[in-house]
C-alpha cells in the first residue's frame, strides 16, 4: 500500500506543497504571485463601480452611502474563498490518483493544501477591504473579536468538508458534479446579495440550517456591526463541531478504502 494513516498531521509535508499550490497557479504568467494582489483588488474595484455609483442600492443597516458594496463584499469574500477551496478539494485526490499509485504520501495533505491556499485571496481582499472601510469611516462600527472567530470556524468547516467530500469523490465520481450546484445553492441562500432585512422574519429561523448563511451573518457583525443574534453564534458552533469534526472523521473512516481504488 504506497500510502499510510499518519497519526499526526504531517506539517512539513504540508507547508511545501501549500507553497508549491500557490506558485503553480500563477506559474507562467508575467506577474505571477502579483495576481494574487491585482485579482481580489480588481474585483473590489468592479463591485465598488457597479453598487456605490451604478444600482446605489442601499442596506438600511448600515449609514454609509455605499453601504450595500460594503455589506456585500463583507460576505462575499469569504464565500469566494469557501467555494473555491470545496470546488478544488472535491477532486483533489481524483486529480493526483496517478501520483499517489507511485508515491508513498499523507493522501490529507491534498485538500488541506487547495482549502488553506483559497485563503490568499480572501486575505488580500480582506486587507484592502478594511483599509475601504477606514476611508468610509465606518470600520469602528464593526466587532473585531467576531473576525477571528467567523475564520477559525470557516477553516475548521471548509478543511472537515473538504477532506470529506475529496474522500468520497474517489467512491462517488458524481460528487465532482453535484459539489458545484450545491455550493451556487448554498450561495443564493445565504445573506450575501441580499440583507436580512428583506427576508420574512418567519424563516429566518431557516437560515440556522445553512452554515454558510450563519458564518456570512458573523462576518457581517465583525466588519459592519449588524445585528447577530444568540442563535445564530450557537448554530455557528454546532456546524462547526459538525463539519469540522464530522467531516474528519468521515475521512479518517474512509481513508483506509482508497486502497480499493487507488
Amino acid at each position: 500500500m504506497p500510502w499510510t494513516i499518519d497519526v499526526a498531521f504531517p506539517w512539513p509535508v504540508f507547508r511545501i506543497w501549500l507553497r508549491r499550490d500557490i506558485k503553480s497557479r500563477y506559474a507562467g504568467s508575467l506577474a505571477g504571485l502579483l495576481w494574487a494582489v491585482i485579482s481580489p483588488i480588481a474585483t473590489i474595484a468592479l463591485f465598488y463601480l457597479l453598487f456605490a455609483f451604478i444600482f446605489q442600492i442601499r442596506v438600511p443597516e448600515i449609514a454609509a452611502q455605499s453601504g450595500f458594496f460594503f455589506y456585500l463584499l463583507a460576505g462575499l469574500l469569504p464565500w469566494l474563498s469557501i467555494a473555491e477551496g470545496l470546488s478544488r478539494a472535491t477532486g483533489v485526490i481524483v486529480g493526483h490518483e496517478g501520483f499517489l499509485q507511485k508515491q508513498a504520501f499523507p493522501v490529507e495533505v491534498l485538500p488541506v493544501t487547495v482549502v488553506t491556499a483559497s485563503l490568499v485571496t480572501q486575505g488580500v481582499g480582506t486587507l484592502v477591504f478594511v483599509v475601504l472601510l477606514w476611508w468610509a469611516g465606518i470600520l469602528g462600527e464593526g466587532v473585531p473579536w467576531l473576525w477571528p472567530l467567523a475564520l477559525i470556524a470557516q477553516l475548521a468547516m471548509t478543511i472537515g468538508l473538504g477532506l470529506a467530500l475529496a474522500v468520497l469523490a474517489m467512491h462517488l465520481r458524481d460528487l465532482l458534479h453535484a459539489t458545484p450546484l450545491v455550493l451556487q445553492f448554498l450561495f443564493y441562500a445565504s445573506p450575501i446579495l441580499y440583507p436580512m432585512s428583506m427576508v420574512p422574519v418567519a424563516v429566518h429561523h431557516l437560515y440556522l440550517l445553512n452554515p454558510f448563511a450563519v458564518l456570512v451573518r458573523t462576518y457581517h457583525a465583525a466588519f459592519l456591526g449588524l445585528e447577530l443574534p444568540m442563535a445564530v453564534l450557537v448554530s455557528l458552533g454546532i456546524w462547526t463541531l459538525v463539519l469540522g469534526g464530522g467531516g474528519y472523521l468521515v475521512f479518517r473512516t474512509l481513508k483506509p478504502t482508497l486502497g480499493e481504488t487507488l
